[in-house]
């Protein structure tokens, strides 16, 4: 194999890594997850662990 063809290899496996992880992350069964996530500013300032805004908490996971 000679250079130009361990590129194309690399470059095909770069997209494709790049489709799977796009799919990944706009799933709709994700929404509820990154919401969560985006909330997390707010609730770290708030000693109560309470969100601000009117937001709902997340679930919190004993572990």
């Amino acid at each position: 194999m000679d250079q130009d063809s361990l590129r194309a290899i690399a470059t095909l496996l770069v997209f494709l890594a790049f489709i799977g992880l796009s799919f990944s992350v706009f799933r709709k069964s994700r929404k509820t997850y990154f919401e969560d996530a985006a909330l997390l500013p707010f609730l770290a300032d708030d000693p109560t662990g309470k969100p601000k805004f009117g937001a709902k908490p997340a679930e919190k996971h004993d572990e």
